[in-house]
């Protein structure tokens, strides 16, 4: 680290701890990952994102690429190059790579809050069950039909409500689809009473990171229904009905592990240099200023200790 009294002409954003793999090199594998491993993951993501929604800042770019995973199973929340602090006023437009981007991007271009990182979390997961990513769209327009074959188009009173002018007259002129059933587009099937699956796309197994081999007890091709219920909240195409990452955290399929005492908060964050134009040298003395500022949260210390 530099001196107190110097600023470095090269700066470099590092990591506390060892990410072994990124998701897309676990996808990659194309071997079905269990129930269990795929319960580990989202919870990590939503709590991550619950810490950094609740400082007021939205990532913008949630993607498998973004997603760090260690030995430990731990997850971390990668490349924040594209986040900025939320506000009410008009956000950057082009966001987010196209098969993870909320549709609220497309449709009301420079209107959208936390909640589409949240639409990317439920992309995500949909891709660790399928192994492939479930908006594969070739452009904007294409991401759009993929999206709506998927959540249906929505009614007429919603389009006027959240979306601009240009992307509602397209829409209002397609042919209106249905909501497709998502335990049918992912080939889940059920016992007579509804609630235990007998088949699907993720068979029992063992999954395995180099060194660390998770045993999962589960049965056969199996998604519990309320995992396909948090998905298709995570994928609501209105923005005013997707949960919070606080709210998603609190859903039964994550019962397991949610914990409100371990899925701290922090205080907003008031960005005083926001649209502020500086120099490079200048933005380089704020930073650094900012690190050397930096008091970290009660909360860090516990952390250290249980790793020491």
């Amino acid at each position: 680290m530099a001196a107190q009294n110097e600023v470095k002409s090269e700066w470099y954003t590092t990591l506390c701890g060892e990410c072994t793999y990124t998701l897309p090199k676990v996808i990659k594998r194309r071997n079905p990952i269990p129930e269990d491993l795929i319960k580990q993951i989202i919870y990590g993501l939503l709590r991550g994102l619950k810490f950094i929604h609740s400082a007021g800042i939205i990532h913008r770019d949630m993607k498998p690429a973004n997603i760090g995973i260690d030995k430990e199973l731990n997850i971390a929340i990668l490349d924040f190059g594209l986040s900025r602090v939320a506000s009410d006023s008009y956000q950057t437009g082009y966001v987010a790579t196209r098969w993870w981007r909320a549709p609220e991007v497309i449709i009301n271009w420079e209107r959208y809050n936390e909640k589409i990182d949240i639409w990317s979390v439920g992309c995500i997961m949909a891709e660790l069950i399928l192994l492939k990513p479930i908006f594969p769209g070739k452009d904007h327009i294409d991401q759009l039909h993929r999206i709506l074959d998927v959540t249906g188009t929505p009614d007429i009173q919603t389009l006027n409500e959240i979306c601009t002018s240009e992307p509602r007259s397209y829409i209002s002129r397609m042919t209106p689809k249905k909501k497709q059933d998502f335990n049918q587009l992912f080939g889940f099937q059920y016992d007579s009473t509804g609630e235990t699956p007998i088949s699907g796309v993720s068979p029992q197994g063992k999954f395995q990171i180099k060194e660390v081999r998770i045993k999962i007890n589960f049965i056969p091709f199996c998604f519990l229904i309320t995992g396909i219920d948090l998905l298709d909240h995570l994928l609501s195409f209105d923005h005013r009905v997707r949960p919070t990452a606080e709210e998603a955290l609190t859903h039964p399929f994550l019962h397991q592990h949610h914990n409100l005492t371990e899925e701290p908060t922090m205080t907003p964050i008031v960005d005083e240099h926001e649209n502020r134009q500086y120099s490079v040298e200048q933005w380089k003395s704020i930073v650094w200023q900012m690190v050397k500022d930096f008091v970290p949260p009660p909360w860090s210390n516990d952390v250290l200790d249980e790793d020491s």
